[in-house]
């Protein structure tokens, strides 16, 4: 592998220009290293993060998630690397079928969290394949930790699609701490698809991330904190339910309520220091998940951290040469995200 040399500020959260160089191993160094290669660009950043992304899952025709083979999964990854987006926390698909995946050089690294676990009838039934029933929640997250699993991915609470009923939880609380505990004992973690008001107790029982997270209070951010529990706001995929012509009035006043619910809580746990990560989930994208976390309040170079510093630490940073430049500073402009000057990923230069 090559080392590089980058002129430039060091973001999320430099202010001054230097020299940089960045060896094999992805280490920034401030003495030069013989033979680097120079990169354009006078802003820098050790790789964008998606931490929360479906590369198995696409949008159908009729606006419904459907999955996607290993082929399609791959093209998204090999497309996501060349924006800038070096590393992908794969949060559930169909069967697992991320856990088969082979990621080569110049694709992000990816952690996948295997096959979702939901009962009947409470999530995209494309998606869910074989439910989950309760007595089983424990075996089954083992087994897909068995297969490879980083992550494992609890449905905690979906709406009822027999009867259109809001969502409700899934499964007791007394049985997601259970499967809390043996998914740490197995060395893995915990991530929960949560919307409703129950965040707080999801927290209480240990889990490692709140996914989507739109019924959190002041007082489970505060608990998050205390815990280091992640969140994932995934605000993109919230407002994207604001253009679904269908959606009926109370839902859409729900929805609302949720966005100013984040824009009271967002700052506030980035200022306790909860690990808040950008993640897209099926319809959005990185430059867009940071223009809206600087909306609800962030700094922007904070909503910046929520794309790259910050959910590398939380996720841990593979050993890579891992770059992306950009001639503007994307703090000032988050569309400049989409057009990066030079991507190296896992140390192969992808633009």
């Amino acid at each position: 592998m090559n080392a590089w040399a980058v002129d430039g500020v060091e973001l999320p959260f430099g202010d001054q220009a230097g020299s940089w160089w960045i060896d094999a191993a992805g280490s920034v160094h401030e003495r030069p290293i013989a033979g680097a290669d120079p990169l354009p660009g006078r802003f820098f950043l050790s790789g964008l993060v998606d931490a929360h992304a479906h590369p198995a899952i696409g949008i159908g025709p009729e606006g419904s998630p459907v999955p996607l083979d290993e082929s399609a999964a791959r093209a998204n990854l090999i497309a996501w690397a060349k924006t800038g987006i070096t590393q992908v926390r794969d949060v559930g698909s169909a069967g697992g079928l991320t856990l088969r995946l082979t990621v080569g050089p110049g694709m992000p690294v990816l952690r996948a969290a295997g096959r979702f676990l939901a009962p009947a009838g409470r999530y995209f039934p494309d998606l869910l394949g074989e439910p989950v029933a309760e007595a089983d929640l424990v075996s089954c997250a083992l087994a897909e930790i068995g297969r490879g699993a980083a992550w494992v991915k609890v449905i905690a609470d979906f709406p009822d699609l027999a009867t259109g009923a809001d969502a409700e939880p899934t499964y007791p609380i007394g049985s997601i701490a259970q499967l809390v505990t043996a998914v740490h004992q197995a060395g893995a973690r915990v991530a929960v698809h949560s919307t409703i008001a129950n965040a707080g107790q999801l927290v209480a029982a240990g889990v490692d991330s709140i996914e989507h997270g739109s019924g959190l209070d002041e007082a489970a951010v505060r608990d998050m904190a205390r815990r280091q529990t992640a969140w994932t706001p995934t605000i993109s995929a919230l407002l994207d339910l604001l253009d679904a012509p269908f959606l009926p009035p109370e839902r859409r006043h729900k929805v609302h309520e949720s966005r100013e619910r984040l824009a009271e809580l967002l700052p506030l746990a980035a200022r306790l220091g909860v690990p808040v990560l950008a993640g897209t989930d099926v319809t959005g994208s990185i430059p867009r998940e940071v223009a809206l976390l600087a909306q609800m309040g962030l700094d922007p170079k904070d909503a910046l951290a929520a794309a790259s510093a910050w959910p590398r630490q939380y996720l841990g940073a593979a050993a890579t040469a891992d770059i992306v430049t950009y001639h503007h500073d994307p703090r000032n402009d988050p569309g400049q995200l989409a057009n990066p000057a030079a991507v190296v990923a896992d140390g192969t230069r992808l633009r």
